[in-house]
């Protein structure tokens, strides 16, 4: 039996997790069971949440080096929801994307005051084509955007990263999806910030809340 796909959200993306869905429930309407995995059905615009997958970090580095920053705690949370236009991937709006426990290996750099994801919500989007990939975008007219503030030997520098989107794939069967080098551009910020970072993060597995 073919199965339809459906993901909430974390990362980031991050966010963010893979859950099979059976064929048959894209028509369900708000409220009805939609997901199965090994508990319960889940009821469609339920909530789910994901950490950093055990013994992973989250990272933004200077695309080719291990040189930025690295977070050892992630969370990312949103709804389920279905796509109204099936067949296909299905998708869930990610309405909390954190990011805790920063550190930072740039000179110059004495720690990491924080890291946060503007713009939310985003919508993470997964599809059943081969290799389940996963896209993470925002909403229409806006952008993703991560904010970086910094405390540095001249004192506080604010780097502000944008992507258009994040893309990544899911591991079918381990509620895990991964986000690996994904692009932003600097938008604002002095020279310590780096003109472009490589974000990298794995999510799961999931907790489905009925």
């Amino acid at each position: 039996m073919r199965n339809r796909l459906l993901i909430g959200a974390a990362a980031l993306a991050a966010a963010t997790a893979l859950i099979a869905l059976p064929a048959g429930t894209a028509g369900a309407a708000p409220g009805a069971p939609a997901l199965r995995t090994d508990s319960p059905a889940v009821n469609v615009g339920g909530p789910l949440s994901a950490d950093l997958v055990p013994g992973t970090i989250a990272t933004m580095y200077n695309p080719g080096t291990t040189t930025g920053v690295k977070c050892t705690a992630s969370h990312i949370g949103g709804t389920l929801a279905v796509d109204p236009n099936p067949p296909g991937g299905m998708s869930g709006p990610v309405d909390t994307l954190s990011f805790g426990a920063c550190t930072s290996n740039i000179i110059g750099i004495i720690s990491v005051t924080g890291l946060t994801m503007d713009h939310l919500p985003y919508t993470l989007a997964i599809s059943d084509a081969s290799g389940y990939p996963v896209v993470l975008f925002p909403a229409s007219g806006s952008i993703i955007q991560a904010t970086l503030v910094l405390k540095t030997l001249a004192g506080t520098a604010t780097c502000v990263f944008r992507a258009n989107t994040l893309n990544g794939n899911a591991t079918h069967g381990l509620t895990q999806i991964d986000l690996s080098n994904q692009n932003f551009t600097k938008a604002i910020g002095p020279s310590i910030c780096f003109p472009t970072i490589g974000f990298s993060a794995s999510y799961g597995p999931v907790n489905l809340v009925n």
